[in-house]
């Protein structure tokens, strides 16, 4: 799904890369933080117009930096741990480093699923730092620092749900595969209960769009919907590699194919 991308760098020997649709995320955000965040401000409501789509616009460039430093995050402990990472990619719903195989153990399960939460949540505490530093002596800084700080740890709290394939739920087949020594049982319980919270959150957005709040129902629902399908495919993707592990192509090739004359 994440194959394609727009190659922008590479950082520690990783490529980075922007999927078409982080470019919708990216408008999208700008334009909430323009015309209806900063505007309903008090403390920013003397900006001007221009003034807000230049704050707004950076503020959305540093939250992809931010999404991106959480998946570096993420890749720096994989390639410390021996495992190969392909690429970083950002999309719509921000970003996912993309590994070409499972860690090794469950305690690299365990460093490299919290290092990013972790990188998020330093970060949150730096652009406070900042925002209380600046909030009486530089607004547009502060406007910034404020939003990103809480937006880091909104990525944080999220990413820690524990159902697989989010960090939390890492966490969680790593502590479930440190006692059963069992990587596909432990992948299947975390898929089980991310699929869970997928569920969950479809409910939620069925339950908020009822009650007229369509953008937060609708967003809740899509998040939900693309939870339970990560989870699913997992798993099946974990099931697949077990089952094909140690074939050879041709004991699974149609070898009776028909001869098309010339």
């Amino acid at each position: 799904m994440f194959s394609g991308g727009i190659p922008i760098g590479r950082f520690f020997g990783i490529e980075v890369k922007l999927h078409w649709s982080w470019f919708i995320i990216f408008l999208w955000i700008t334009w909430v933080l323009a015309t209806d965040y900063f505007p309903s401000v008090d403390d920013y409501q003397d900006w001007s117009t221009a003034t807000c789509w230049v704050i707004g616009s950076a503020t959305s460039i540093l939250f992809f930096v931010s999404v991106l430093a959480h998946e570096m995050a993420h890749s720096l402990v994989a390639k410390a741990a021996g495992l190969k990472v392909s690429a970083i990619t950002l999309f719509i719903f921000g970003g996912v480093s993309q590994l070409t195989e499972e860690p090794k153990s469950p305690s690299v399960e365990f460093r490299l699923a919290v290092a990013g939460p972790g990188t998020s949540l330093v970060i949150g505490a730096a652009c406070w730092g900042i925002f209380f530093a600046t909030r009486y002596s530089a607004s547009p800084v502060a406007g910034m620092t404020f939003w990103l700080g809480y937006m880091n740890v909104i990525l944080a709290a999220f990413n820690m749900i524990p159902g697989f394939p989010l960090d939390g739920g890492r966490v969680l087949r790593s502590l479930i595969w440190w006692r059963s020594r069992n990587l596909r049982r432990s992948t299947r319980i975390a898929s089980i209960v991310g699929r869970g919270f997928g569920y969950l959150f479809i409910f939620g957005g069925i339950v908020l769009v009822f009650i007229s709040q369509y953008a937060s129902g609708l967003s809740l629902l899509i998040v939900g919907w693309i939870l339970e399908n990560a989870a699913a495919g997992s798993y099946r993707q974990m099931a697949i590699k077990d089952i094909l592990r140690g074939n050879k192509v041709y004991a699974v090739m149609t070898q009776d194919c028909e001869v098309v004359p010339s």
